[in-house]
């Protein structure tokens, strides 16, 4: 007897998306939005093909759903992790952890987050599918930084923008770095040498 599922019940309906979700960010991360097919995708979930159709409508709807999700999921976490200290220092140094933390523990993560760029200059209507989530990236940095800002913990002459970029760009980098590696330890590992850097214990004090 076959153990795949068709309709869900009303109580397996969130599990059985969050299944699907997880595969389509696999299989998109992985195999690209081209190559990545629904039949797949339900083969990978444990569902008949027909299935998904109850949750999205189209490929495309199902990878905006991934990035909305999956982005939704990072910058939760980042929150909680900036909310349990109060300089942007040590907010900054939480949030590279957890970023490192949930890389490690699913790489798919990076590597979808990674690709999207790519595929939507490729694929130009998933954008408009994206909006609910789409720059969250640039308003959490701006977000830390216009905190710490009206703390008085910045520079008066320091150019806000210039660091929010910064910040998030050193992010990106990183998660670029890891993913091309294919080894996610190396972001935690970058990690640890620029919090090093930042408090000077990286330099050899004898010379």
């Amino acid at each position: 007897m076959s153990s795949k599922v068709g309709r869900p019940r009303d109580g397996d309906s969130a599990e059985t998306r969050r299944k699907i979700l997880r595969a389509a960010r696999v299989r998109f991360a992985r195999d690209g939005f081209r190559a990545t097919t629904n039949r797949m995708i339900a083969q990978d979930a444990g569902i008949t093909s027909g299935a998904i159709y109850h949750y999205v409508e189209s490929k495309a709807e199902l990878y905006a759903d991934v990035y909305c999700s999956t982005v939704d999921h990072l910058y939760s976490e980042f929150e909680q992790a900036a909310s349990e200290h109060h300089t942007l220092f040590d907010q900054y140094g939480a949030v590279l952890r957890r970023a490192a933390e949930l890389s490690l523990d699913d790489p798919s993560i990076t590597g979808f987050i990674v690709a999207v760029t790519e595929e939507t200059r490729r694929h130009p209507d998933l954008l408009a599918l994206m909006t609910p989530q789409r720059g969250r990236h640039a308003r959490f940095f701006a977000g830390l930084v216009e905190a710490a800002h009206e703390r008085g913990e910045l520079a008066p002459d320091l150019d806000l923008r210039a660091l929010t970029d910064l910040l998030g760009s050193v992010m990106t980098g990183l998660a670029r770095m890891s993913h091309a590696a294919g080894d996610a330890s190396r972001y935690t590992a970058a990690v640890e040498v620029l919090e090093r850097f930042l408090d000077g214990s990286l330099l050899n004090t004898r010379v």
